[in-house]
């Protein structure tokens, strides 16, 4: 997981805080559009989610209030889903510009790593 942090860094001028932040916002955001079973399986698949995941404070006020509202506005079919993961970002300092581009370097990382099959379950959860 470092070396995605450190690529993410790198690539999109984060800090290590903030690419943290986002890899965290991204697995929450897997996690409520997979299966226990699939999102399980993945973080097992990919070296240090299972350890960044448990190191994460629990999501702030706001972020988990835009999610339920979000969850209101259409449920995991609409783009209000992601009004969660946007909050999250958002209070990471971290324009949304900057945030759309999280996606497919950690897909890229995932799919070095955890295998294609699993890709295609993280990309369909997260609608990359």
């Amino acid at each position: 997981m470092n070396v995605l942090i450190k690529r993410l860094t790198k690539e999109l001028g984060v800090t290590k805080k903030q690419a943290e932040g986002g890899l965290v916002a991204l697995l929450r955001a897997g996690q409520q559009n997979m299966s226990r079973a699939d999102f399980d399986e993945f973080v097992r698949d990919v070296p240090g989610a299972d350890e960044l995941l448990r190191k994460a404070p629990p999501p702030s006020t706001l972020s988990s209030l835009a999610g339920g509202l979000g969850s209101l506005l259409g449920g995991r079919n609409s783009p209000g889903r992601w009004a969660g993961l946007a909050a999250s970002f958002t209070e990471l300092g971290v324009d949304l510009d900057t945030a759309k581009k999280f996606g497919p370097i950690v897909i890229d990382y995932v799919e070095h790593h955890g295998g294609e099959g699993i890709v295609d379950q993280i990309k369909a959860a997260l609608k990359i």
